[in-house]
């Protein structure tokens, strides 16, 4: 995804630099640019790549798309990226990753927002990606106003101008939970199931479980104060697992792959918010429980 978003960033205008530690894909993009796909149009996208961060130097702006979990470790890792004026900005998955960040960085450099897109490595320089959403990106920052936001407007349009649908939005703080009632709605559910979406959403008993999960979220999102329509995200979800069939959620991929999952930022979130709110979340309670289980003991598994 880090590869997707910077190619558009590179599209739309933006001296763009690729920070990971897989040194073989930040040397063939170097080399030969990436080979990046979306449908049936394949182009390549120069860019400027580094595997250590201390090579690179403070920049205007950070994109973060490591897993939730591995967000703190990360940016301490590559804490020569940030300067005093530089801004970070969650992409990621879930919830809970702008509060992360607010321990690290002041509230006025910190943006947020949403994807609505897959991709996936095809092997070293080459990307796959896919849109499967009216807008592909929606931006927004934690303070709401002030420098952070207008750099939000800045990156949107330079995404747009890349290839994306992008928006910048105030109240994006609902786009990402809408993504994380979907996301936690099947992800979960579909690696405890050993199932992809449309067999476990399909069935009668696996779309009472999404019902159960979404009403939980609903309930904590609206002690927050964020508006969810449930009715409108079971439609969603049921267009989504008819069209994409065939897909294996990514939580799923991570349990089949014996993985570390997301579960914390989703199900598990959830769960938590509603200890602290005094809602009870049972399905999220326990999924989160089986999820953590099943991670601590791959090896046993048949």
């Amino acid at each position: 995804m880090g590869s997707i978003i910077g190619a558009c960033l590179s599209r739309g205008g933006q001296e763009v630099l690729l920070v990971d530690p897989y040194r073989e894909h930040m040397d063939r993009i170097a080399a030969e640019g990436l080979r990046l796909t979306f449908g049936a149009v394949t182009e390549t996208v120069r860019m400027q790549t580094c595997a250590k961060p201390e090579e690179a130097g403070p920049v205007d702006v950070v994109v973060l798309l490591v897993k939730g979990f591995m967000s703190e470790t990360a940016i301490r890792g590559a804490w020569d990226l940030f300067g005093e004026d530089t801004f970070v900005c969650t992409l990621q998955n879930g919830l809970g990753n702008a509060e992360t960040l607010e321990g690290l960085f002041p509230r006025d450099r910190i943006l947020q927002g949403v994807m609505h897109l897959t991709g996936h490595l095809a092997g070293p320089g080459e990307v796959v990606g896919a849109k499967y959403w009216t807008t592909d990106i929606y931006l927004g920052s934690l303070a709401k106003e002030g420098p952070a936001a207008t750099v939000a407007k800045m990156m949107a349009k330079h995404l747009s101008d890349g290839g994306m649908v992008a928006e910048a939005k105030a109240d994006v703080e609902e786009d990402i939970w809408k993504k994380a009632l979907v996301n936690a709605c099947l992800n979960a559910p579909c690696g405890v199931l050993r199932l992809r979406g449309g067999e476990y959403f399909g069935h009668p008993e696996g779309r009472r479980l999404a019902e159960d999960i979404a009403g939980e979220i609903a309930a904590v999102a609206a002690a927050r104060g964020i508006p969810i329509d449930v009715n409108a995200a079971m439609i969603y979800m049921e267009m989504g697992t008819k069209t994409r069939s065939e897909h294996y959620p990514s939580m799923a991929q991570d349990m089949k792959n014996r993985r570390r999952t997301e579960i914390d930022s989703l199900n598990g979130a959830i769960a938590k918010y509603g200890r602290e709110l005094g809602i009870p979340t049972p399905a999220n309670d326990y999924l989160t429980r089986l999820v953590k289980i099943i991670e601590d003991n791959y090896d046993a598994q048949f």
